[in-house]
């Protein structure tokens, strides 16, 4: 059971509660996965042609 965080499970609010005892092992570990496993970084780089400026940055995928 999701029980929204105002106690009323009919109107959106910013936080959710959830208890691992009623939503059970399986579907709390779904939920957690994405949050605590990292995403691997790459870096991309782009240079300009005309003037040979170079870009870096960082990019998640």
């Amino acid at each position: 059971m999701v029980v929204l965080s105002s106690g009323c499970s009919c109107l959106p609010t910013p936080g959710i509660d959830f208890d691992p005892e009623t939503v059970g092992r399986n579907p709390f570990y779904k939920l957690l996965t994405p949050v605590v496993v990292p995403r691997p970084i790459a870096r991309v780089s782009t240079i300009d042609p005309d003037t040979l400026a170079v870009s870096l940055a960082p990019a998640k995928f």
